[in-house]
């Protein structure tokens, strides 16, 4: 991501709440820069004065009261995002708040760093959404030359979006208030006790801990879960994928699954080769996808039980595969294909104590589609099953023809392919570069792709006709004036992008091949880093 920082306004009387709030930022991943007013006046005078990425307001301060607080803010500045921070989690207040024009809020000394974190980008997400919404219905109101089905298609598509959006919005927020708060502050207690920091701990308490703290780090994979079958549904699950080394995904995931293995008693075999080509993915997803396949094994697998995680390429299809084999009852072959199913659990043989809610090997089957792979598995009653999935070697031509076949056969019903092309002076160093690389990253969406062709230059494929292109070049140059003026070490080199050609797949799938072929047929100059 784009190493940008978020200008937060505080409005807050009490300095303890604000110095809490400070601490709390300056423990997050992202990076923000806080400015305090205590007073509604002042925070009102210093929106005046300059623009901020996000407000966050007390409801009682010396010079206002309740909602009467969002509403003074909301005239004062109608597009900067407002989250309303209170002592009681009252959901009429959230509902008022909102009405009043605020995005969220959150609850004074309940929030750890990370939930901040993502109240506050998700309260911009929205906002930004919202601003969209009501520019695209304006423009729609404002051409007088639409014909009346037009207007009813759009409209009805408008729906169906604020529909999509509130469903996403109501699901996101419940799932991250109601489990992500006391699930990190379970998981931070145990760390607590089991390091010994509150007296003394003996063995059998330690293996205690341990057991606690794997069945909280199950209930956090189910939370994820839930939230990216949110995400997903509602088109805002984000994907970076970049050239990857298969071995730096296994190594991030691996401390949990071994101590989830030792805790039940269960030999993890890592079988990794270590010869394996990069990859091209997003490598938070892969792993993820690791993570569900070898927990669903070590639920299921024999006693004593024995899981093996192995990989091994395919150059021929130019590809990695990664599978996870267990000893287990296995499956019956007339299960086999509701296994991927939403919601759904098969009948086992072996009752697993760990319970879940059917989404772990759904979602998974869903991140394996969006980098392009393939997931399958293989079973014998009696002796065990083995789940598997594809990844695509970092080849551009390979990786580019698995993206129109998704295109082609996805079930938004757009065929148009874009190929835009970016580039930055080659005086620019290689860390600037590497910073340019993440803001256009950034700037990806769900069903976009990006390729690095060398250390300056880029290749953008979008599922856009050459109008909907023009849209979202403009949202690249308001995102980039919006980076740079935030940018702590100097602003991002200029760029220039254009457009390349459009394609309508898969008619002229080969055509496209040929022409991003050509993009990348000088080998000496691409990078693949």
């Amino acid at each position: 991501m784009p190493h940008t920082t978020t200008k937060t306004l505080l409005i807050e009387d009490d300095p303890g709440d604000h110095l809490l709030l400070k601490r709390s930022l300056l423990n997050c991943r992202a990076s923000f820069s806080l400015k305090w007013a205590d007073r509604l006046a002042s925070g009102l005078e210093a929106l005046a004065r300059e623009s901020f990425d996000v407000v966050l307001t007390d409801l009682s301060l010396p010079d206002a009261q309740g909602l009467d607080t969002v509403r003074r803010i909301r005239e004062c500045d109608t597009t900067t995002p407002i989250i309303v921070m209170t002592t009681i989690d009252d959901p009429d207040v959230e509902a008022k708040a909102m009405e009043y024009g605020a995005q969220d809020y959150l609850v004074k000394g309940e929030a750890v760093p990370h939930a901040i974190e993502r109240i506050i980008r998700h309260a911009i997400q929205r906002q930004e959404s919202l601003a969209q919404i009501e520019r695209l219905l304006s423009e729609v109101q404002a051409d007088e030359q639409l014909l009346a089905e037009q207007k009813a298609q759009l409209e009805l598509k408008n729906k169906r979006l604020r529909k999509l959006y509130k469903t996403a919005h109501r699901f996101v927020d419940n799932v991250s208030h109601e489990f992500r708060t006391p699930l990190a502050v379970i998981k931070d207690y145990i760390a607590l006790v089991r390091e010994g920091m509150v007296g003394e701990v003996n063995d059998e308490q330690r293996r205690m801990l341990d057991v606690a703290a794997v069945r909280a780090n199950d209930l956090n994979n189910m939370v994820d879960d839930m939230l990216d079958v949110s995400r997903f549904e509602s088109g805002l699950l984000a994907v970076w994928r970049r050239p990857c080394r298969l071995s730096d995904i296994v190594g991030e995931v691996m401390s949990g699954l071994v101590q989830k293995a030792a805790v039940k008693q269960i030999e993890f075999e890592i079988d990794t080769a270590q010869d394996l080509p990069d990859v091209y993915c997003d490598s938070e997803k892969v792993g993820r996808v690791i993570i569900n396949l070898v927990t669903n094994a070590m639920k299921f697998c024999g006693e004593p039980g024995h899981v093996r995680l192995w990989t091994k390429a395919d150059p021929v299809r130019e590809e990695v595969e990664v599978g996870i084999t267990d000893n287990g009852p296995g499956i019956e072959a007339k299960l086999l294909e509701s296994l991927f199913k939403r919601f759904k659990q098969i009948r086992q043989r072996k009752k697993s104590s760990t319970k879940g809610f059917g989404l772990g090997l759904n979602i998974a089957k869903e991140l394996v589609a969006l980098n392009f792979g393939e997931i399958r598995v293989e079973s014998v009653v009696d002796e065990g099953s083995t789940f598997s999935f594809t990844i695509p070697m970092s080849s551009p031509r390979s990786v580019v023809r698995r993206y129109a076949d998704r295109v082609a056969v996805g079930k938004s019903g757009a065929r148009a392919v874009s190929v835009l092309v970016a580039s930055i002076d080659r005086q620019v160093s290689e860390s600037v570069a590497e910073d340019v690389d993440a803001f256009f990253n950034y700037m990806l969406r769900q069903n976009d792709l990006l390729f690095r062709r060398d250390t300056h230059r880029w290749a953008i494929l979008l599922m856009a006709d050459p109008t909907d292109v023009e849209g979202y070049v403009s949202r690249i140059k308001r995102e980039f004036r919006k980076t740079n003026r935030n940018r702590p070490f100097g602003p991002l080199p200029q760029y220039d992008i254009q457009l390349d050609g459009t394609w309508d797949l898969p008619a002229h799938s080969e055509s496209l091949f040929a022409r991003f072929d050509a993009l990348f047929v000088d080998e000496e100059a691409m990078c693949t880093t």
